[in-house]
């Protein structure tokens, strides 16, 4: 017990007597676990924005005003019928009237046009919302069904199309910015782990050297190296939780406001998953410190 408190009390002098350099080592640690809990982040915020798109995003299907209601029905249980849709609304010729002319109410050009055409230049319509963003392509080349093509005069989606595309694109590149962003911030971390290894164990040479003398073990001498490996994992986890939770409590409301219609879940991510998250990175992090905390022992220190 009294040889555990003495390696205890050692790791804690190391620690101290190297402040600077022990601040710069847990600084890069926390830099790389922010980092990660960052990619986290926009990981959830990428799942809100593609739930946005698939509550706001659908493909209006017109038909031509000599299509029968029957047809649209038809038309409409088929699409319900696909895994791919999750909502079909039916607009008939008058709603779909009545909906134009609320939408241009202010724009007299175009409601005395539509006086002019006289009587419902409108058919039916349908409005399809697709269970993914994924799907839309499967629900339009599912329109393309001998029964109905005849039938349909108009696509409004092609607009949307681009934009889902893109986003899906431009999240795909985010992704694949973000693990490389980490990557370079873990290989800056370990090398400086490293370093600040390599100089600990030179500026205690000397102190080293009379432990051995006095009949210091060789597991005592490296035990408080291996202990700070661990502390500097500890120190950069805390830290990061201590920042994490505020930051995100103070983004959520503004993000909520963003989306309106979808929660964005962040906190509650954070919340309900951060004994698991901070537990892995606090592991895989004092993993990594040790490791090259042991090469560089193997390396420099001689005992």
């Amino acid at each position: 017990m009294m040889t555990l408190l003495r390696i205890i009390r050692f790791t804690f002098q190391h620690f101290w007597r190297n402040f600077w350099l022990s601040l710069i080592t847990v600084s890069m640690l926390f830099l790389t676990l922010l980092t990660v809990n960052i990619l986290l982040g926009l990981n959830v915020l990428t799942d809100t924005v593609v739930r946005v798109i698939e509550e706001r995003v659908d493909v209006s299907v017109y038909f031509k005003t000599t299509s029968s209601e029957e047809t649209v029905r038809n038309a409409a249980g088929y699409l319900r019928g696909l895994s791919q849709v999750r909502d079909v609304e039916i607009i008939a010729p008058d709603e779909a009237l009545e909906r134009f002319r609320v939408r241009h109410e202010k724009n007299t050009f175009i409601l005395s046009s539509l006086e002019e055409v006289g009587g419902n230049p409108f058919g039916y319509t349908l409005v399809v919302r697709a269970q993914s963003a994924n799907d839309f392509s499967f629900i339009l080349e599912a329109l393309d069904h001998p029964q109905f093509r005849d039938e349909i005069r108009d696509r409004d989606f092609s607009n949307y199309a681009s934009l889902v595309d893109r986003l899906m694109e431009t999240m795909g590149k985010v992704r694949v910015f973000g693990f490389v962003l980490s990557g370079v911030f873990l290989l800056i971390a370990i090398l400086i782990i490293v370093n600040m290894v390599r100089v600990t164990v030179f500026v205690h040479r000397e102190e080293i050297g009379i432990m051995k003398l006095v009949g210091a073990t060789n597991t005592f001498i490296r035990a408080p190296y291996i202990l700070e490996a661990f502390l500097y994992g500890l120190l950069a986890t805390i830290g990061v939780v201590v920042v994490i939770f505020p930051i995100v409590a103070i983004l959520e409301p503004w993000f909520d406001a963003y989306f309106q219609t979808v929660h964005s879940n962040l906190f509650d991510y954070f919340v309900q998953n951060g004994l698991f998250i901070f537990g892995v990175e606090f592991v895989g992090i004092s993993f990594i410190t040790l490791i090259f905390t042991l090469f560089a022992m193997r390396k420099y220190l001689r005992v």
